[in-house]
């Protein structure tokens, strides 16, 4: 007779007596019927490896088994893209100190005058300028575009 410890699906440790002869399908029928588990799903092992059922159980080396249910099958192991171009590199906005500096100008005797036109456009309002450039006067909020005829 062979004493056999079988560690439980539920960590109880569970003690079979089987003769030396009897297959390892007994013991998983024995130990399905104990766990309540059909006898197909059950795997039984040892430290080293799963165990067929037609081995013998005096050919198991180890005293102590363990049971387990099968696992389904998993997907695959999902791969890291590799990406071909490098990201694009976002513009940064320059960060001009005191730019409110550009837009007026105080003069000797205190009075302040802008140096760019304001938007006409009643969408933008009186706070919007326009942008100078070289032969034109572009608002950047709705567009409004002056073309100097002079340049």
């Amino acid at each position: 007779m062979v004493q056999l410890f079988v560690k439980s699906l539920h960590d109880k440790t569970l003690v079979f007596d089987f003769p030396a002869t009897t297959p390892v399908s007994e013991l998983r029928k024995q130990l399905a019927e104990s766990e309540r588990v059909p006898c197909t799903d059950l795997r039984v092992f040892s430290s080293v490896s799963d165990l067929a059922d037609e081995e013998y159980i005096g050919s198991i080396d180890s005293q102590f088994l363990f049971a387990s249910l099968r696992l389904k099958g998993g997907a695959k192991k999902k791969r890291k893209k590799s990406f071909t171009k490098p990201k694009k590199v976002k513009h940064k906005k320059k960060k001009v100190p005191l730019a409110v500096l550009k837009y007026y100008k105080v003069s000797d005797d205190g009075k302040v005058s802008r140096l760019r036109r304001s938007c006409p456009n009643p969408t933008c309002g009186p706070g919007v300028f326009m942008a100078a450039h070289r032969g034109r006067q572009y608002c950047g909020k709705c567009g409004l575009t002056y073309v100097s005829e002079g340049k």
